[in-house]
């Protein structure tokens, strides 16, 4: 479906003002350290936080203090405003009040300092190592205790939700036992595979249009879990695929002497000339070092997890790309082992140990210009792993997002097979056609203090907001949608009633013909671009 052209339509809608809750602006000078839900939004300064992995021979290190610790940004020191121990502890499980059939909320009910990502790999590798890894992935769900919430997507030509985030390992492994990867070729006997100019044999099972939809489907998943706080772990199950790709033959070896003779002549150009140029190689590492970055910004990182296990064929260059990932992002690599289910239950404990750093960069200039970070730790024998650094974007434009990107984005939350956003936090009430309205309507109750307010001219707080509802019914791939942007411009005493409401109120309406849909709703800030969304059903008589 094309969607963006309908949003950059519907972003532009203003109705009638709200009544809404709203947060104090910060200036840059603010050092608070940590950001909890009853302090301010900041729209205007660069926090940058960075997760540290920390462990002594190989085990995680706790204990560690801030002076433990040094943070240096392009080689300079950076005061630490913030710093937080995010031990293994278990999980806790959020007391939500008991809500209405008609009543859904996006809050989660699992308070965690980390949340983790399987991502099953079905466009990298050959089809017996795609059996044994599913194998493997399920011999971890079916004896996993997990301590931290987990989703599982699978890897096609799109991302494919399987599950959302339970800490329920069977409902997980029944998600995963039930899927069936699409039917593809061997990529050495695919069409697309003899046409190509590169080899897709002993190092890699993969076509250039795999590598391609890989690169794209990680921007896209980085996308969706930016919306989620915290630290997110990347368990990345697959073969991978290299970095660098070569032809797959030489051509000098299929000329005779008298063909290159005869091609000088006819060229003008000669055969050494002509095949240096045929021999150039294909690179993508540029692409992976901006997927990297997107991810980075999110706040993900990577463990990728080799499905090649140990195998008969050689794939280092595939490894190195796993590694360049996972270093990049301050994740690890596993790798060279046929236990994969270890592999994988060792991400998911590497990634629930670590220390938050933040702080707010000395260097103003925001000049878009990638910046190093680098960390050290007083203690000896400290091995420390943590993402490479950030781009210096202005705090203000990237708030100011490019309405296709945010169109693009908020558009992808609404699909059926998107995970629930939780950016902006919400409750919402659907109501089925009564006799005085013959409309679908659904009542959006949005958490002020998910909401960023700019303090304008006038003692004014000022929101802005759009509140979307899609509706799935028979046709999947036609959704009924409706959406409007709204203002919220509130004096002082309507914003003070709307901090003892504690909600947002926002509602929209759907004419729908009989039958039973699945209801996408979702909310975007249009300061920050933060998003939430949740699924409802309903049933039109």
């Amino acid at each position: 479906m094309k969607l963006s052209s309908f949003f950059l339509g519907i972003l532009t809608l203003v109705p009638s003002g709200l009544y809404a809750q709203s947060v104090s602006q910060p200036t840059a000078s603010d050092q608070s350290p940590v950001l909890h839900s009853d302090e301010v939004m900041r729209t205007n300064t660069r926090l940058v936080v960075v997760d540290v992995v920390a462990t002594k021979k190989g085990v995680p290190a706790s204990g560690l203090k801030v002076e433990d610790f040094t943070l240096l940004e392009d080689g300079k020191p950076q005061k630490i405003s913030g710093f937080i121990f995010q031990g293994a502890n278990p999980v806790k499980i959020a007391q939500l009040p008991q809500l209405p059939e008609n009543v859904v909320t996006n809050t989660p009910r699992v308070e965690s300092n980390s949340l983790n990502v399987i991502l099953f790999d079905t466009v990298n590798g050959n089809l017996p190592e795609q059996a044994y890894a599913k194998d493997e992935l399920l011999k971890f769900l079916n004896t996993a205790e997990l301590g931290r919430p987990v989703a599982i997507f699978a890897l096609e030509s799109e991302l494919k939700l399987l599950h959302d985030f339970t800490t329920d390992n069977k409902v997980l492994s029944a998600a995963v036992a039930k899927y069936r990867p699409p039917a593809q070729p061997l990529s050495g006997d695919s069409f697309e595979a003899r046409a190509s100019a590169y080899a897709t044999r002993g190092d890699y099972h993969t076509s250039e249009r795999g590598i391609e939809t890989t690169l794209n489907q990680l921007n896209v998943l980085a996308k969706i879990l930016k919306g989620y706080p915290g630290r997110k772990n990347l368990i990345w199950l697959s073969e991978s695929f290299p970095l660098m790709l070569y032809p797959e033959v030489n051509p000098q070896n299929s000329l005779s002497a008298g063909d290159m003779k005869s091609q000088e002549a006819s060229t003008g150009q000669s055969t050494s000339k002509a095949l240096q140029q045929s021999m150039i190689s294909k690179s993508y590492a540029a692409l992976v070092m901006k997927v990297a970055d997107a991810l980075m910004a999110a706040q993900v990182a990577v463990y990728p997890v080799d499905a090649g296990a140990i195998g008969k064929d050689d794939h280092l260059a595939s490894q190195h790309t796993m590694e360049n990932l996972a270093e990049r992002t301050g994740g690890r690599t596993f790798k060279n082992s046929n236990d994969l289910a270890l592999g994988l239950k060792s991400s998911i404990e590497d990634g629930s140990t670590y220390y938050t750093l933040e702080y707010y960069p000395d260097n103003k200039k925001w000049d878009g210009q990638f910046r190093t970070i680098e960390i050290k730790s007083s203690q000896p024998r400290m091995s420390l792993r943590y993402r490479e650094g950030y781009y210096a974007l202005d705090p203000e434009k990237v708030n100011k997002e490019n309405s296709d990107a945010v169109a693009e984005s908020f558009s992808r939350s609404l699909q059926l097979d998107a995970p629930a956003a939780t950016g902006l936090l919400f409750q919402a009430q659907v109501l089925p056609p009564s006799a005085k309205n013959g409309k679908v309507v659904v009542n959006f109750h949005v958490d002020p203090q998910t909401i960023a307010f700019e303090h304008k001219e006038g003692g004014l707080e000022s929101a802005r907001l759009s509140c979307t509802v899609w509706a799935y019914g028979k046709d999947k791939d036609k959704p009924t949608m409706s959406s409007s942007t709204v203002n919220a411009n509130l004096p002082e005493t309507e914003f003070k009633r709307m901090q003892q409401q504690r909600f947002l109120p926002c509602n929209r309406e759907l004419e729908l013909k009989p039958g039973t849909y699945t209801l996408r709703m979702g909310v975007l800030d249009r300061t920050t671009n933060k998003m939430g969304t949740a699924s409802a059903h309903v049933v039109v008589p």
